[in-house]
């Protein structure tokens, strides 16, 4: 990967994709800046296991109407390192607008490694797969990070450990749960209905929901 999306860096930062040149310059060139150590401090790993359905820790509708059909799911975990993270700690002391810019570009740049590898895990898996689904969606509670993170032997094996209030660390990770199926599979979007956070979301009141 050589580009983090400018689209949805724009977007993370609630910045107008098109905005007049001479506004947006500097913020092009802070980005640029951002961009170059992002992919310095960045030392991403990734994994992945497939297990049966039984074995997979998972409650709540939003998960298990994703799952419908499915006999096996792969979990999977990404992280860029503990070194984008001490990274914007240590702009944060000296420029918090730029310390924004990389918070917000790290952001994306986990979510594309993991687009990547969810590409990556489908054509070494057989069957139908659905797409993948992080704690966290709908009503799928972060709590399993954890148990994720130690079902996959995460912490020793990429660096990858979750706190008692189920905060990874470090923090620009991502735990997932793909469906496998025998049958054709679509999977399904958690709804706003059965979110946690519908009562208070950001998106939400901008008429946005998370699957954008």
């Amino acid at each position: 990967m050589n580009e983090i999306s400018r689209s949805a860096w724009l977007n993370a930062l609630k910045v107008k994709d098109k905005l007049d040149e001479e506004l947006n310059g500097p913020l092009n060139m802070q980005m640029d800046l951002a961009q170059t150590m992002l992919f310095e401090a960045a030392k991403p790993k990734t994994i992945y296991k497939v297990v049966p359905r039984e074995e997979l820790p998972a409650a709540g509708f939003s998960i298990e109407r994703h799952l419908e059909k499915c006999h096996k799911a792969a979990v999977l975990a990404a992280t860029l390192g503990v070194g984008v993270d001490n990274l914007v700690r240590r702009v944060q002391i000296t420029d918090m607008a730029m310390a924004l810019v990389l918070d917000c570009g790290a952001s994306i740049l986990i979510q594309q490694i993991c687009d990547d590898f969810e590409k990556a895990i489908k054509t070494e898996l057989s069957g139908f797969l659905t797409s993948r689904f992080s704690p966290g969606y709908g009503d799928y509670g972060i709590q399993y990070q954890g148990q994720i993170s130690e079902l996959l032997d995460a912490p020793r094996k990429i660096g990858l450990a979750v706190t008692r209030d189920s905060l990874m660390i470090p923090r620009k990770s991502i735990t997932a749960v793909i469906g496998i199926s025998d049958v054709p599979v679509k999977g399904r979007l958690a709804g706003c209905d059965e979110c946690m956070l519908k009562n208070k979301c950001e998106l939400k009141k901008e008429g946005k929901f998370c699957g954008d």
